[in-house]
Formats: C-alpha cells, structure tokens, sequence
C-alpha cells in the first residue's frame, strides 16, 4: 500500500471538462454518490500526489457531479485534470448507508389487494411529479406511482411489495 492509499479513499475520477469556464466532471465510483454532494473539497491525484481543491460549486447527477474548482477558471486549466482520481481523505468517507431506498424495490414481487400477484418490478423511474415502478404485465410494461397512497406495505424479507393499484390502471396498459 502506498502512501495515497494508506490516508486517501478514491471516490471517481475526472471524466471530461464541460464549457469553457473550467467545469469538470467528476464521475463517481462508489456505491452511495449522494453521501459525496455537500464535499467542500477534493483531492487530485497529479503526478502521483494529492492535490487538494477547494470546490466552489458541486451539482449532482448521479453517477455524475459537475464541479467547478477554486483556482480552475477556464478549459485550459480543467483540461490537464481529466482522466486524474479524485480523492478524500480515509477519515471523511461517509459512512455506508443502510436505510431502504425506492430504488432497492427493484427485483420485488408485486401483489395487488383485490388482483393478487401480478410481476416483478424491473425498474423504478423517477418522474418530475413522482417515482413509478415498472413491471411487465401479460407482457405489457406497467407503470404504477410508488407512494403511500397505492403501496400498502413492502416486506424487505418476502422482496414483496403490496399494492392498491386504481381501478382500471391495468386495463389501461392491456388494452
């Protein structure tokens, strides 16, 4: 282990720069991208050291973040940085969060209260008004409103969610 290794944890890498005024895109490559969007700085692995930056502006979208670095103000300056680890010290790293995500349903079996089982969900989008979950029906893709108003429970155990879907939804996808 190496010098880097043994304080630093790499959280991605500078994929691109983007426009002309020096931001970078930072693509991450950990499991939890969201536990990294208040970071005040980073470091830059250059020539095998860290370099530490100060970030002046951080935008998520996740797997990806677009940042603009103190110091960095044009694409000549961003440019040398693509392709370069982004690191943080080992002792900042969020912990690892265990809390059940909307996104974790995917692979659930849905069951209706008045339908019985229905599919398995194969994806979660999520839409400007609200997050939908989409399963294929008699082979139709469904969508359905993940909210409190249509799923009644979710056994993380079972990987089953329970559902009131409106009447006429699945009509609506059937016909």
């Amino acid at each position: 282990m190496n010098a880097i290794e043994s304080k630093y944890f790499q959280i991605g890498t500078i994929k691109k720069t983007k426009g002309l005024k020096g931001e970078v895109q930072l693509y991450f490559e950990v499991a939890n991208p969201e536990a990294y969007e208040n970071l005040e700085s980073v470091f830059i692995e250059i020539n095998n050291k860290p370099v530490p930056f100060f970030i002046t502006t951080l935008r998520m979208q996740e797997p990806v973040a677009y940042l603009y670095l103190e110091g960095v103000e044009h694409i000549d300056q961003a440019s040398p940085l693509v392709n370069k680890k982004v690191l943080i010290y080992k002792k900042n790293k969020p912990k690892e969060s265990k809390a059940f995500k909307v996104k974790d349903l995917v692979g659930y079996f849905v069951e209706d209260t008045q339908l019985g089982e229905l599919a398995i969900i194969n994806s979660i989008e999520e839409m400007p008004q609200q997050t939908m979950a989409s399963m294929v029906y008699q082979n139709k893709e469904v969508l359905f409103p993940i909210n409190d108003q249509f799923v009644k429970s979710i056994d993380q155990e079972a990987k089953k969610i329970l559902v009131e879907l409106p009447d006429g939804l699945l009509a609506i996808y059937l016909s």
